[in-house]
């Protein structure tokens, strides 16, 4: 994972002459990829005042920031081969409003949900991946987790009944799935209008989850804190389901609200 790692951050490398200028420089452009998830890092000179995304189409995103302080050196950044969603970052600038602003075109093997935050200077683009490095929704807890549990178990996890144990894994997996799933969930079903690749990428990774639960076997008095989880995860693949003709957003809001019941009944 190091080497290609390595290989996409110094494909993505842009430095920036302007790097003191009165507005904010793009500084560079980088890859990060992480288990479930791939982002691209707009690293900026300082805080850009705007930022805004168009999905132009099912695998091609623009992404503009700005005011920036002029020139941007139009380049064209081919991903390195072991990436398997991202394909080319466009990066150029415009001008709006009497204004230059950087605006980035990210181009895609595949359509993936992504969602946008700003921290500080730098501007993430996530990328919810299905891919290889992604761990399977039946998987109870990273391993970093479970021994940390191990070594310090409290109180209450040492008086679990041994049927206990692997329920509490299969479910706490499964909610730390579909919470990585929501932020996705909520930018596909708030859109202005849907794109129909977006929500069925969210619907696979959903189905991924409703199949792990399938399985799970509740013990003695835990039945209704799952019955939760199921129904959360059940409205969610509703809000995105391609036949579905209502409020898409608000059947995702009460999901996250029937999650979080589950969850905390879960604790």
């Amino acid at each position: 994972m190091i080497p290609v790692v390595v290989a996409m951050i110094a494909a993505f490398v842009l430095q920036s002459a302007n790097a003191f200028a009165t507005e904010p420089s793009l500084m560079r452009v980088v890859v990060v990829p992480s288990a479930g998830q791939l982002s691209l890092v707009v690293e900026m000179s300082d805080e850009a005042r705007r930022v805004s995304t168009q999905q132009a189409s099912a695998t091609v995103l623009v992404l503009e920031a700005g005011p920036i302080a002029p020139p941007v050196k139009r380049q064209i950044l081919n991903a390195p081969s072991g990436l398997s969603l991202l394909q080319q970052v466009t990066v150029d600038e415009g001008v709006e409003a009497d204004e230059h602003i950087l605006r980035l075109r990210v181009a895609m093997k595949r359509p993936a949900p992504s969602t946008v935050r700003t921290v500080g200077r730098r501007i993430y683009i996530d990328f919810m991946t299905t891919d290889g490095s992604m761990p399977s929704a039946s998987t109870a807890l990273p391993i970093a987790a479970q021994e940390r549990r191990r070594a310090t178990p409290g109180p209450q996890a040492s008086r679990l009944p041994p049927s206990a144990v692997p329920f509490r894994q299969a479910v706490a997996g499964a909610a730390s799935r579909f919470e990585e799933i929501q932020p996705f969930l909520v930018s596909a079903t708030t859109a202005a209008q849907p794109n129909p690749a977006v929500l069925n990428a969210v619907s696979e990774a959903i189905t991924g989850v409703q199949q792990s639960l399938r399985s799970v076997q509740a013990p003695p008095g835990r039945t209704p804190p799952l019955q939760l989880l199921v129904s959360a995860v059940s409205l969610a693949a509703e809000a995105v389901s391609a036949d579905f003709r209502g409020d898409r957003a608000s059947k995702a809001k009460q999901s996250l609200a029937v999650f979080a019941a589950a969850k905390a009944q879960l604790q």
